[in-house]
């Protein structure tokens, strides 16, 4: 038995974890290539860094604090993360489109946007390109880095629905079941129209099969619902909401103890992303590149699942939502489209239907 200096009397077994744990420090600390030791002393110069987004994204301002912490643990930075709440992706884009059009510094050093937002961002050339391989070469690869290195793929999203299991008319498996008359007046959607692009996308649908199906689909909905309001389809105020953006907020329920179901259908065989990006007028962008590539890793991955319902990226194999995917693939013989920024850009015809869609939907009510 051993003694600390304060009378504290500790075993072997303690001693022994005390061991571990300063040599899983040290192997990490030693895991730091040296660009990503540039960063670090970058970042610890830089301070602070300013992000702005819901207070859903990432854990808010308790998981702000939390990657701050595991940030400076891990890589001995001394840097901090300051949370501040924004509105929705695509308002916080285009706040920081204005600044940088105006010379003025961003409203967050660091973006997260889905692969929509971030195409229709494009043409403004405002995020900064990093050498992202540099900093984690076995993580943040060719798969993971987009757009000559100025956005990275965090988190895969599905396009998909969800419903009340205990009280719905049936089980459904694909989309076209909710026209069936048990489902008529019982149906929720999102008035903004969210995941018609893809599914309108001449590899998908295409525009005129989305068209005709829209059309009896708006006569099905009787309520418009927001893809976070879970606790309305729990209540049984609908039974299903479609489409319901990645589905998060369904599986964050689901952990809960709602009785709820997310439906993929094998005929919307897509995955799409939401992706980080660093701003060109951000003020602390090497605090912002160690962010980035924290979340990239195997443990900022495990922190982002629980923090958003199992998101994860699904080219990493610890991703749940990549063993789904496969299991849907060899089920039914299909395989997902990559909807990327590169792919987001070209859907010129989904986009297209997208608007119309939603107009036919939103009339209906």
């Amino acid at each position: 038995m051993n003694t600390l200096r304060n009378g504290t009397r500790i075993g072997a077994g303690m001693i022994a974890s005390l061991a571990v744990a300063a040599m899983s420090w040290g192997a990490l600390a030693a895991e730091m290539t040296p660009a990503l030791k540039k960063v670090v002393d970058a970042a610890n110069k830089e301070g602070e860094m300013q992000v702005t987004w819901s207070s859903n994204t990432f854990g808010g301002p308790e998981g702000a604090k939390k990657v701050e912490k595991r940030i400076n643990e891990l890589w001995g930075a001394k840097i901090r993360i300051k949370w501040n709440p924004g509105r929705s992706m695509p308002e916080v884009g285009n706040q920081i489109a204005m600044s940088f059009s105006n010379k003025l510094a961003s409203p967050t050093d660091v973006y997260i946007g889905f692969s929509r937002n971030m195409a229709s961002l494009n043409k403004y050339k405002m995020f900064v390109s990093s050498p992202w391989k540099d900093y984690d070469p076995s993580r943040l690869t060719d798969a993971v880095v987009e757009q000559d290195g100025t956005l990275v793929k965090v988190y895969s999203a599905t396009v998909g629905f969800s419903y009340n299991k205990k009280l719905a008319p049936m089980q459904p498996e694909r989309l076209d079941d909710l026209l069936r008359p048990e489902w008529k007046g019982k149906i929720a959607t999102p008035s903004y129209g969210p995941g018609w692009d893809q599914v309108a996308a001449k590899d998908m649908w295409g525009a005129e099969k989305s068209l005709a199906f829209a059309k009896k689909f708006a006569g099905q909905v009787s309520a418009f619902a927001r893809c976070s309001e879970m606790e309305r389809l729990t209540a049984g105020e609908f039974l299903a909401l479609a489409l319901d953006c990645s589905g998060t907020s369904t599986y964050e329920a689901i952990a809960a103890g709602a009785p709820l179901a997310r439906v993929i259908p094998p005929d919307l065989n897509i995955v799409s992303y939401f992706y980080l990006g660093i701003p060109k007028n951000a003020k602390a962008p090497n605090v912002a590149r160690l962010f980035v590539t924290y979340m990239l890793s195997a443990e900022g991955q495990k922190f982002l699942a629980e923090e958003r319902g199992g998101s994860c990226l699904h080219i990493f194999p610890e991703c749940k939502i990549g063993h789904e995917i496969a299991a849907i693939e060899k089920k039914y013989n299909v395989k997902f489209v990559n909807s990327d920024v590169a792919w987001q850009i070209a859907n010129k015809e989904g986009n297209k239907a997208q608007r119309q869609i939603k107009k036919l939907i939103t009339r209906k009510k």
